[in-house]
């Protein structure tokens, strides 16, 4: 502004005289930090405006563009405007006397900042998977995310917009951005892997406030998650089969048991549960027949014998009104007989209890029915059975201890006490395991013979840690008093690598039936922590041992999961370096390697994506 000539005197004077208060320098006081997009207000120092006084403002860029909206607030003491980039802004701020004479100015430089934009993942309900040890979900991290489900994601501002503002929203060619809401959108990728996003804001007039970029990793298979959604509905299946069973809806829940077998084959607990329902509707399946006979008896005047199927049904399976259908049979029965035939009743339970080799309740009815009336074959039945108890006890004692030297590895010991227990009570299935575990014996020791002359040539070669580890395994398969001498000799002067592994019984698939379930334990533990491949091999060596058509096909399903893992992965390297060149702007190469990853694996976002870049094929 033009100060005018004839207060020149006025203004020569004033310097000779103490200056006001009002005669200092403004002084510019912003409202808080000045951000791109949002008002930014100024004001002056009121204890330096005269009285009377004003104050004129002068607001211009530097290099970036002119402010929007700019206003005067309070009288001219306060300027306010809309910075449109971050580039400084030269903002002067002049007093003038009521005269419009220019008395003093100052100036400040006012550095826009891009507001910071925060992308955050946000989970509603977290994934759950079955852990089928405590028979109860569990929930994972919220981080853990799946391919092919929704992913909410939501954007915010630091520092608060004050205001009304959009976002914009970018992600890399391997996902799908679905539904948007301003701050939050949706996204989905169609397999594990890394989700590159990036979002832009902007206030109502459409300035850029400022971006953002995050990585969402989708890491949990579609697999793992059906794998674990099967051994849940397979355990809840069991449940309902057992309340079927407990409500005497037998053929129901022996179907709803077998379901849930099929849906999770290694469950153990289900498998023998099956087992126990099966047979147990067998024995159901054969008292009802039973009772359907006597029926069919009592109805021809053949009381004696409808209760005779009518208390071994009731032994085999008990029914609510077994009890009263006995009584009424008996109540037919002759009385002039009723000694007699109360005897024989007797008999025919006990006999019904042996026949289901219960033993003990059958020696009780058996002197019942001697009590009653005496007869010497019914004595020399019972004194068959205290005998045949006598030799059960001794072969389930026999049968123990095998076992337990089995466990130890003691092979032949355990095959001598099996033998014991055949015996004194005859077994088909300890007589199918004897025949199975001589046959381990006779591999292992042919095994052992033949490790035992592969280590003699070896040392005839002079190739001493060779023939050192041959003699090793030799006696790891079977005791070998030739190999075990060697194995002394030969560890005086020849040190094995400490990595050596010396091979044993299950790495010839001679293993026993203990030996396979001692792996598979194993295996299901390195299945657990996610080792997929060591786990299959596990299984696939117990399985040479003791083969079973349930672990062939879970050796089955497993293969085909490491293979669509691997896929996965390879496919996933292809798309994270195509990403990258599609950032450098080398579109050809990137859209080469888009095109290779999709014969590695399927991708319908690669391929929609392709497809819009008309470079499908």
């Amino acid at each position: 502004m033009r100060i005018k000539s004839f207060h020149a005197f006025l203004a020569l004077a004033m310097l000779l005289l103490p200056a006001p208060s009002w005669a200092a320098s403004p002084r510019i006081i912003p409202s808080g930090e000045a951000h791109v997009g949002e008002q930014v207000v100024l004001a002056v120092d009121q204890s330096g405006i005269p009285a009377n006084g004003s104050v004129e403002w002068s607001v211009s860029p530097t290099t970036g563009q002119n402010p929007d909206r700019i206003s005067l607030r309070s009288g001219g003491r306060e300027c306010a405007f809309t910075p449109l980039d971050t580039h400084p802004v030269k903002v002067v701020a002049s007093f003038v006397d009521r005269n419009g004479d220019v008395i003093s100015s100052t100036e400040t430089l006012i550095t826009p900042k891009e507001f910071h934009v925060n992308i955050a993942l946000v989970v509603e309900k977290p994934l759950t998977l079955w852990d089928s040890s405590r028979r109860a979900n569990y929930t994972l991290s919220p981080d853990v995310l799946m391919p092919e489900t929704p992913i909410r994601i939501r954007a915010t501002l630091s520092p608060s917009f004050r205001g009304q503002h959009t976002f914009q929203w970018e992600g890399d060619a391997a996902t799908a951005l679905m539904s948007q809401d301003n701050g939050e959108i949706f996204i989905r990728r169609g397999s594990v892997g890394e989700s590159e996003i990036s979002v832009t804001a902007f206030n109502s007039s459409g300035v850029r406030l400022g971006s953002g970029e995050g990585r969402i990793s989708i890491t949990l298979p579609v697999s793992t998650f059906e794998e674990s959604a099967n051994e849940r509905e397979a355990w809840q299946t069991w449940q309902r089969a057992q309340a079927l069973w407990e409500s005497k809806n037998y053929s129901e829940a022996v179907e709803l048991a077998q379901r849930a077998a099929a849906l999770s084959p290694r469950d153990t607990e289900i498998a023998e549960g099956l087992r126990a329902l099966t047979t147990n509707f067998a024995r159901y399946t054969r008292a009802q027949k039973m009772r359907e006979d006597a029926v069919n008896l009592d109805s021809r005047g053949l009381y004696e014998d409808a209760l005779k199927n009518l208390r071994a049904a009731q032994v085999i399976w008990p029914a609510d009104t077994g009890e009263h259908d006995i009584k009424e049979a008996e109540r037919r029965v002759n009385e002039f007989r009723l000694i007699q035939q109360e005897a024989n009743w007797l008999r025919d339970t006990a006999s019904a209890y042996d026949n289901e080799n219960m033993f003990e309740e059958a020696l009780e009815y058996y002197a019942r029915s001697m009590a009653v009336l005496s007869s010497d074959a019914v004595r020399d039945r019972m004194e068959k059975i205290r005998k045949r108890l006598t030799l059960i006890a001794d072969a389930d004692r026999y049968a123990g201890e095998g076992n337990s030297l089995e466990r130890e590895g003691k092979l032949q010991e355990a095959l001598n006490h099996y033998s014991a227990s055949i015996m004194s009570n005859p077994d088909a299935t300890l007589r199918q395991h004897i025949e199975e575990l001589q046959s381990v014996i006779s591999r292992r020791e042919r095994q052992s013979k033949a490790l035992y002359q592969e280590g003699r040539a070896f040392e005839r070669r002079k190739e001493n840690q060779d023939a050192l580890r041959r003699y090793m395994e030799s006696v790891n398969l079977w005791p070998n008093d030739e190999a075990s001498q060697k194995v002394r000799q030969l560890s005086r002067s020849v040190r094995l690598a400490p990595d050596t592994v010396i091979r044993g019984p299950e790495d010839f698939g001679i293993g026993t039936r203990l030996d396979a379930q001692k792996i598979i334990q194993a295996a299901d533990e390195l299945y657990a922590q996610g080792k997929l491949a060591e786990a299959a091999e596990l299984y696939k060596k117990a399985n040479a041992i003791s083969s079973s058509d349930n672990m062939k096909q879970w050796i089955a399903r497993l293969d085909a999961t490491i293979r669509e893992r691997e896929s996965v992965e390879a496919a996933n390297k292809q798309i994270a370096a195509a990403n990258a060149l599609y950032k450098a702007g080398k579109i050809k190469e990137a859209l080469e390697l888009y095109r290779q990853s999709l014969t590695l694996h399927k991708n319908p976002e690669i391929e929609a994506f392709l497809k819009k870049q008309g470079a499908g094929k």
